[in-house]
């Protein structure tokens, strides 16, 4: 039984998963080593160690706090900071829990750094050039006659939504995590998912331009006839071609650029070898 302050609560056995193992984990800080961010730390090793695991119950409040040898203060510093971080979740009445500790929900809380931080969104798309290139090459490769249509229907859909820049959005989103399930890379897809999330404000600030989504539709049209003919490295200059598309169309609207009225400016050219839309594609 482990005391709270409300009263006496049982700590799951989850954990205290592999008998003493996890409870050593749980062993007092060197003297002086009480700042919130070193019992954070702590805490962390013990996920990534995996002695304490996805849904696990941490220790109470007294106990943790006794064990590590810090004060409930700085302990509770040390949990809200883990709390933000989408790490554990602290529920009133019934303790601390680890998360499920997927990648979208670790990232979901960085969405506001990136509304405004023009390097970090630089650095997104850098991500996303080395990503979706590695996704669509082996989409090229091991895409089937379905995924293709569903990418042919996506590509469709996109092009009857011009006038909803939400419902672009997320078929937008739909079109490039199908190439990223057609790729069949649990890797890349686990690294998809955090592009995936931080790139949304970028989307969200592009997406609503017309002309930036009538050039994304012609985008995708020539990424999905690069993959109809199985074509690796066409699909991947479609890709890249439409990433700097996208890239040039945010920054030319952080500098106030007119797209409307010089879209060369930020538009381009689809790269010498990609191909050109079909009307296959185009219907």
């Amino acid at each position: 039984m482990a005391e709270v302050e409300s009263g006496v609560a049982q700590v799951d056995s989850s954990s205290l998963r592999a008998g003493s193992t996890a409870i050593d984990g749980f062993r007092a800080l060197p003297p002086r080593s009480t700042l919130p961010e070193e019992i954070a730390g702590r805490l962390l090793n013990l996920i990534r160690d995996q002695e304490l695991r996805p849904g696990d119950r941490l220790p109470a409040e007294r106990d943790l706090a006794r064990r590590l040898g810090v004060s409930r203060p700085v302990l509770r510093e040390a949990l809200r900071a883990l709390s933000l971080m989408k790490v554990v979740d602290i529920r009133q009445g019934t303790g601390t829990y680890v998360t499920s500790l997927e990648p979208r929900q670790l990232i979901s809380h960085l969405d506001f750094a990136f509304s405004s931080d023009t390097v970090a969104l630089a650095k997104v798309f850098e991500a996303r050039r080395v990503v979706e290139s590695g996704n669509v090459r082996f989409a090229a490769e091991r895409l089937t006659e379905d995924g293709l249509d569903r990418l042919a229907a996506l590509v469709g859909d996109l092009s009857a939504s011009l006038d909803d820049p939400q419902r672009f959005s997320e078929l937008d989103i739909a079109f490039h995590d199908a190439i990223c399930a057609a790729a069949d890379n649990f890797m890349l897809a686990q690294f998809m998912t955090i592009v995936d999330t931080l790139g949304r404000v970028s989307r969200q600030r592009t997406g609503g331009r017309r002309e930036v989504r009538e050039a994304a539709v012609e985008d995708h049209v020539r990424i999905l006839d690069a993959l109809r003919a199985r074509d690796p490295d066409a699909a991947e200059r479609a890709m890249r071609g439409h990433l700097d598309h996208i890239e040039a169309a945010l920054r030319a609207l952080d500098d106030g650029t007119a797209l409307a009225d010089d879209r060369s400016a930020w538009r381009g050219t689809p790269g010498a070898g990609t191909p050109q839309p079909t009307r296959e594609a185009q219907a």
